[in-house]
């Protein structure tokens, strides 16, 4: 830890951050008993608990982000389903700060909260070996030597694969037809000019933004082909997916983003995609998939005035606004 702390000293460059900031044991903003074996799993939630009760008891913060990481990680090896003394950890860590200003009941008169999941997991029962599907494909190998024609990147339930050659414009519909269809692969996505094309055993859905539907978070979209492919409910001129929870705007804003895939892939559920060494969290749970059961977490808020839209359900790019206007912060 000292060596640590001096190795942090020799930084030289301005950051923005915030007042206090404690990671795990490598960096501390004062001196604090509290610790964490290096970020090691299954120590996390302890160290942030004991971190949150040094600030209340100092009163050092007016806002306080709390990290409890854990029961990602045990969830991963025993599964979605034995999540519940991963989740009494976390519980332990967040009564330990409250119990810092006299309990819940004192906690809660002086501070509002709000507390969310980034994502949820499924079981994982069987694996998907990307590169096999595309043997008859020069695959670009994870050494990155050779000729190749395609670069795949697994990562849990999703997988993004992309075109080496800027040239050859119709290999994102040649990869995606060559995929579609096989076991373990729930959607394939692409892009084709200013629409996305979605590929499903379902059958086939082109979108794009702009058109008579209403996604209910205030945007419009274009919607051709066959619904069932998102399994999209379209009804009074408003499209939503129970299944994929706002489906279409996730996608489009993942084949928006310029380090995206050329073709990207959700898994069903009960399958991941390998790691180039073969690795898989196989006999526990993972997440990444545009599927509800990787998607829906949790939003508790109490204090806060705002609330997220019902008739859509919340997301957790909610939470900023709620933050922001409990604070009376301009948007």
């Amino acid at each position: 830890y000292p060596r640590l702390a001096r190795a942090a000293a020799q930084l030289r460059h301005a950051v923005w951050g915030p007042g206090e900031l404690f990671y795990a044991d490598l960096f501390a903003s004062r001196e604090s008993e509290c610790r964490s074996v290096l970020g090691r799993p299954g120590m996390r939630d302890q160290h942030g608990g004991c971190v949150g009760a040094q600030l209340v008891e100092d009163d050092l913060f007016d806002f306080l982000l709390l990290s409890l990481p854990d029961n990602d990680a045990y969830s991963h090896k025993p599964g979605p389903y034995a999540q519940m003394a991963s989740i009494a950890r976390a519980d332990n860590a967040l009564e330990r700060t409250m119990n810092a200003a006299g309990g819940i009941d004192a906690f809660l008169a002086e501070h509002a909260v709000v507390v969310v999941s980034d994502h949820s997991q499924t079981a994982v029962d069987e694996r998907i070996f990307l590169a096999d599907m595309l043997a008859d494909w020069r695959v670009l190998a994870p050494a990155g030597r050779g000729p190749a024609e395609v670069a795949l990147c697994p990562v849990g339930r999703f997988a993004g694969l992309y075109a080496l050659d800027p040239d050859d414009v119709g290999i994102r519909a040649r990869l995606a037809r060559r995929l579609e269809g096989r076991e373990g692969l729930d959607l394939v996505v692409r892009r084709d000019g200013d629409e996305a094309v979605v590929h499903s055993a379902r059958g086939e859905l082109r979108f794009a933004p702009g058109g008579d539907l209403d996604d209910g978070r205030g945007t419009a979209w274009s919607v051709e082909g066959e619904p069932a492919a998102l399994e999209l409910a379209i009804e009074a001129g408003r499209v939503r997916s129970p299944t994929y929870p706002d489906a279409l705007r996730r996608l489009w804003a993942a084949l928006e983003c310029r380090h995206s895939g050329d073709v990207l892939i959700s898994a069903t559920p009960g399958y991941e995609f390998a790691d180039w060494g073969g690795v898989a969290h196989l006999g526990g749970g993972s997440h990444g998939s545009l599927h509800r059961g990787d998607s829906l977490g949790v939003l508790i808020a109490c204090g806060v005035e705002a609330r997220p839209p019902k008739e859509v359900g919340s997301s957790i790019e909610d939470v900023t606004p709620l933050v922001r206007e409990h604070f009376s912060l301009a948007s």
